[in-house]
């Protein structure tokens, strides 16, 4: 399948972006002012360039999302809101898990999904008032994999080592691979 299939929403300015992270920050603040006993997951796609949605990108994001829930299926889930904006798809939930078994369980389905590298699967926590990720490395889990070169991703993106055309290809291949080799019903039974 082309990149196009995958690359075909609506393409966003930058203003766009910082405006729906800004949003992004407050909605996770008030969950977490809302739900003070319960934990906060918040998921959103690691997708570069200036167009974050489509068709396809939706129904992997939704696969994810199902994929989510089922490994939650024995937590008491509290609260879930599925937004399609197009700045990129956001989901949030919140569970009675405590926030580092949750964030355990999250590692764990990014690890066994093929498109686990794609997802930001981020528990948070307040920390002096203001909404902050639980970090990988903090309990014990190696940090987050490129998807072109397997080396440290923080470090790709803050060296910008690979460019939004390389990384589109990669995704392509990785969603296509996914949908086409993978069993998109995703062996649910298996995660978690």
């Amino acid at each position: 399948m082309s990149k196009e299939a995958y690359f075909s929403g609506e393409s966003i300015q930058l203003n766009d972006m910082l405006r729906a992270r800004e949003e992004r920050a407050l909605r996770q603040l008030h969950l977490l002012k809302e739900y003070p006993e319960g934990s906060l997951l918040s998921v959103t796609m690691n997708i570069p360039g200036p167009i974050k949605t489509s068709p396809k990108l939706l129904e992997a994001f939704d696969m994810v999302i199902k994929a989510i829930q089922t490994t939650l299926a024995d937590d008491k889930i509290c609260y879930q809101l599925r937004l399609l904006p197009t700045t990129g798809y956001e989901y949030y939930l919140i569970t009675s898990l405590p926030s580092q078994d949750l964030k355990l369980k999250m590692i764990a389905l990014e690890t066994d999904l093929s498109i686990g590298r794609l997802m930001d699967l981020d528990v948070l926590v307040l920390s002096n008032g203001q909404p902050s990720p639980i970090s990988r490395t903090t309990l014990g889990a190696p940090p987050r994999q490129c998807f072109i070169c397997s080396k440290e991703a923080k470090v790709c993106g803050r060296l910008r080592q690979h460019s939004i055309e390389d990384m589109q290809a990669a995704i392509t291949n990785l969603l296509h691979s996914f949908f086409n080799q993978d069993n998109p019903s995703l062996p649910l039974d298996k995660i978690g």
